[in-house]
């Protein structure tokens, strides 16, 4: 009988092992497909600013009890405020432009020990795991391959206008998946900062038959990289402009533009069709 009894606790021993041990894995089967929020106070009085390093995409909380808002005109900062003192504690999930998402946890303090946090330094696990609709790459994607195509070199001779000690110069076409790039120098070889107001792009007609209007279609960039602002005097800036890929019709040519704010020294360039398609891979 007492074997019997040292027997059945052996199994009962075994089994309760092997069931933990079961929980064990299962718990860290879970764990790792978790990723777990992050802990902020918000307040009623005071407004917390989460600064982002990528645009915000998408903005979700679990309550109606936090006020959430992008900041006036600025597309990478969240701003954070609760509507009641004793709202419970809720959910904010952000998913940003290199399709990375981040999930906070919010409760209330009266004195939120901070207010302005840059996300990119919290420790939040962080994942691109975003896929966008209809296929959009992210902007981390379009930033990774303009860095690389800022340092190339050139590879098209012919394509440049030069004005008033000015000069807009292609550089390079490159393509990546369903992304256009175009590598451009702007150059400013006079004494006189040059502050861009644009640089536009659009398809138009080669020829205008008389007595019509000419049509452009413009073309929006995805994503722009480099300095596009000002070129300082006695300088040259590389600019990188991603375009969703695009061949151009027959009787028709791109134009790239570029316009100085308060001034007058305008330069453009005419790409055609078979320019596009020797588009080099990156």
């Amino acid at each position: 009988m007492k074997n019997f009894i040292f027997i059945t606790v052996l199994i009962g021993a075994a089994l309760l092992g092997n069931s933990a041990q079961a929980q064990v894995q299962d718990s860290k089967t879970n764990i790792r497909g978790v990723i777990e929020p992050y802990q902020l106070g918000i307040s009623y009085d005071k407004t917390v600013n989460l600064v982002f390093p990528y645009p915000i995409i998408s903005v979700d909380r679990g309550s109606s009890d936090v006020a959430v808002r992008k900041a006036i005109g600025i597309d990478n900062i969240l701003q954070l405020k609760a509507e009641d003192e004793n709202f419970k504690p809720t959910n904010l999930t952000a998913v940003t432009g290199e399709g990375a998402l981040y999930s906070f946890l919010l409760h209330y303090d009266p004195e939120p020990r901070h207010l302005n946090l840059k996300v990119a330094d919290l420790e939040i696990p962080i994942q691109q795991l975003a896929l966008f609709e209809g296929g959009l790459t992210s902007e981390a994607k379009l930033k990774e391959a303009s860095q690389r195509i800022m340092t190339k070199k050139e590879s098209i001779k012919k394509l440049s206008d030069k004005h008033y000690d000015m000069g807009l110069h292609l550089k390079g076409i490159y393509i990546s998946g369903d992304v256009l790039y175009f590598q451009i120098q702007l150059d400013n070889n006079s004494r006189i900062n040059y502050d861009v107001e644009l640089i536009r792009s659009y398809l138009t007609d080669s020829k205008q038959a008389k007595r019509t209007a000419r049509q452009e279609t413009s073309l929006i960039p995805l994503f722009i990289d480099g300095n596009d602002k000002r070129i300082e005097g006695n300088s040259s800036n590389t600019v990188v402009l991603a375009f969703d890929k695009f061949t151009i019709p027959n009787k028709k040519h791109l134009v790239m533009e570029m316009m100085e704010q308060n001034g007058g020294r305008n330069l453009k360039l005419k790409i055609k069709n078979k320019d596009i398609l020797k588009a080099k891979v990156i």
